[in-house]
Protein backbone atom coordinates (compact mmCIF):
# COMPACT_ATOMS: atom_id res chain seq x y z
CA UNK A 1 0.00 0.00 0.00
CA UNK A 2 2.79 2.83 1.03
CA UNK A 3 3.95 2.20 -2.64
CA UNK A 4 1.00 3.11 -4.14
CA UNK A 5 0.79 7.04 -5.78
CA UNK A 6 0.24 9.51 -2.58
CA UNK A 7 2.78 8.65 -0.04
CA UNK A 8 6.00 10.12 -1.45
CA UNK A 9 7.81 12.08 1.15
CA UNK A 10 5.38 11.94 3.76
CA UNK A 11 5.41 10.41 7.04
CA UNK A 12 3.33 8.62 9.26
CA UNK A 13 3.06 8.12 13.21
CA UNK A 14 2.52 4.85 13.61
CA UNK A 15 0.62 3.42 16.36
CA UNK A 16 -0.56 0.17 17.77
CA UNK A 17 -4.87 -0.34 18.46
CA UNK A 18 -3.87 0.03 22.48
CA UNK A 19 -2.16 2.32 25.15
CA UNK A 20 0.39 -0.04 27.26
CA UNK A 21 3.07 1.29 29.39
CA UNK A 22 6.16 -1.19 29.09
CA UNK A 23 5.16 -2.95 32.71
CA UNK A 24 1.37 -3.79 30.71
CA UNK A 25 3.76 -5.45 27.98
CA UNK A 26 6.05 -7.47 29.88
CA UNK A 27 2.94 -8.71 32.13
CA UNK A 28 1.13 -9.73 28.84
CA UNK A 29 4.39 -11.50 27.40
CA UNK A 30 4.83 -13.33 30.65
CA UNK A 31 1.06 -14.72 30.92
CA UNK A 32 1.26 -15.74 27.09
CA UNK A 33 4.76 -17.50 28.10
CA UNK A 34 3.42 -18.69 31.51
CA UNK A 35 6.04 -17.63 33.71
CA UNK A 36 7.07 -13.59 35.35
CA UNK A 37 8.55 -11.15 33.49
CA UNK A 38 9.90 -8.34 35.77
CA UNK A 39 11.49 -5.01 34.39
CA UNK A 40 14.34 -3.88 36.57
CA UNK A 41 15.25 -0.30 35.39
CA UNK A 42 18.67 1.05 35.16
CA UNK A 43 19.68 4.05 37.47
CA UNK A 44 20.28 7.08 35.14
CA UNK A 45 23.77 7.37 35.56
CA UNK A 46 24.14 4.26 34.60
CA UNK A 47 22.29 4.72 31.18
CA UNK A 48 23.72 7.60 30.30
CA UNK A 49 27.14 5.90 30.70
CA UNK A 50 26.38 3.01 28.95
CA UNK A 51 24.56 5.16 26.21
CA UNK A 52 27.41 7.78 25.72
CA UNK A 53 29.74 4.56 24.61
CA UNK A 54 28.25 4.59 21.08
CA UNK A 55 26.16 7.85 21.05
CA UNK A 56 27.20 11.64 21.32
CA UNK A 57 26.12 13.66 24.12
CA UNK A 58 23.01 15.25 22.32
CA UNK A 59 21.30 11.78 21.82
CA UNK A 60 21.75 11.27 25.14
CA UNK A 61 20.35 14.34 26.27
CA UNK A 62 17.71 13.58 23.59
CA UNK A 63 16.98 10.45 25.28
CA UNK A 64 16.05 11.41 28.57
CA UNK A 65 14.27 14.75 27.23
CA UNK A 66 12.19 12.42 25.34
CA UNK A 67 11.72 9.67 27.44
CA UNK A 68 12.46 10.31 30.87
CA UNK A 69 11.39 13.87 31.63
CA UNK A 70 7.93 12.92 29.65
CA UNK A 71 8.72 14.92 26.14
CA UNK A 72 7.65 12.14 24.76
CA UNK A 73 3.90 10.63 24.51
CA UNK A 74 3.89 7.09 23.20
CA UNK A 75 0.01 7.20 24.62
CA UNK A 76 -1.93 8.48 21.82
CA UNK A 77 -3.65 5.50 19.34
CA UNK A 78 -4.73 6.99 16.05
CA UNK A 79 -6.25 5.18 13.22
CA UNK A 80 -3.26 5.73 10.61
CA UNK A 81 -1.83 2.13 10.74
CA UNK A 82 -5.11 0.29 9.84
CA UNK A 83 -6.02 2.66 7.41
CA UNK A 84 -2.23 2.46 5.67
CA UNK A 85 -2.91 -1.36 5.36
CA UNK A 86 -6.48 -1.67 4.79
CA UNK A 87 -7.53 -3.90 7.68
CA UNK A 88 -7.65 -3.17 11.91
CA UNK A 89 -4.55 -4.04 13.88
CA UNK A 90 -3.67 -6.66 16.14
CA UNK A 91 -3.54 -6.13 19.71
CA UNK A 92 -0.22 -6.59 21.77
CA UNK A 93 -1.38 -9.40 23.46
CA UNK A 94 -2.47 -11.18 19.99
CA UNK A 95 0.68 -10.40 18.84
CA UNK A 96 2.87 -12.16 21.66
CA UNK A 97 0.81 -15.16 21.15
CA UNK A 98 1.72 -15.16 17.71
CA UNK A 99 5.25 -14.79 18.40
CA UNK A 100 5.23 -16.84 21.57
CA UNK A 101 8.14 -19.36 20.35
CA UNK A 102 10.60 -16.42 19.62
CA UNK A 103 10.49 -15.96 22.90
CA UNK A 104 10.94 -19.21 24.18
Amino acid sequence: MLRSPGHDHRSYRLTGPETLLPGERAAILGAVLDRPIQLRPEPDDQARARMAESMPPEMVDAFFQFFRRGGYDDSQVDDVAPTLIGRPLRTFHDWADAHAAAFR
